[in-house]
């Protein structure tokens, strides 16, 4: 029996925007995944120094986003795992329980240039597949680390970030066409990014 597949794209999301839905949705229309689960990450030991909104918040969004689609979902897995999060453990922890399902990585570009910093980063390349995304710049100078394991997905260049969004809307503008409505009416309930 073929494993269900599903590839784990983590983020702070905050917010949520078109970019990591088009991506999602691009791997799944590739059948690179069955289904694609967004994975709202509490705090990224990179980048502990960033001021990040409350989790549920973050989360809510990325279900409010998510609502449309049958196989793009909202993950809370890291909510209650020992932080900080390495996505080493989510992975082990979520392989362990979940035997069932074969299990990806959904990572931009620019991650995998440092991707020899993460924690066990040749653990996570020799068990796990990893979809790489396009981002801005050039693709050739980050190919050092790739096997067979770990492949460029091509698809729709994100040329997009949740700073920019959060930078659009404390200016009080509105961010046409980056986030779904129902985001942004989110956003403006709860007086986020002001």
């Amino acid at each position: 029996m073929n494993k269900k597949k599903v590839g784990l794209f983590f983020g702070t999301f905050d917010p949520i925007h078109n970019g990591h839905l088009k991506i999602a949705e691009y791997i799944i229309e590739e059948k690179l995944n069955d289904e694609v689960w967004l994975v709202v990450t509490p705090e990224n030991p990179i980048k502990q120094n960033n001021k990040i909104s409350n989790f549920m918040h973050r989360f809510n969004m990325v279900d409010i986003a998510t609502k449309k689609y049958d196989n793009i979902i909202p993950s809370d897995l890291e909510v209650n795992l020992k932080k900080p999060n390495y996505t080493i453990d989510t992975l082990e922890f979520i392989s362990n329980k979940l035997p069932e399902i074969e299990f990806s990585l959904i990572i931009g570009e620019d991650n995998y240039k440092i991707f020899d910093t993460w924690k066990d980063y040749k653990k996570i390349l020799k068990n796990y597949k990893i979809f790489i995304y396009p981002r801005k710049g050039n693709l050739k100078e980050s190919q050092h680390i790739i096997n067979e394991n770990a492949m460029y997905i091509g698809g729709p260049r994100i040329d997009l970030s949740s700073t920019n969004i959060r930078n659009i809307v404390s200016k009080k503008a509105k961010p046409e066409d980056l986030i779904s409505e129902n985001v942004m009416q989110y956003i403006n309930t709860n007086e986020l990014y002001k």
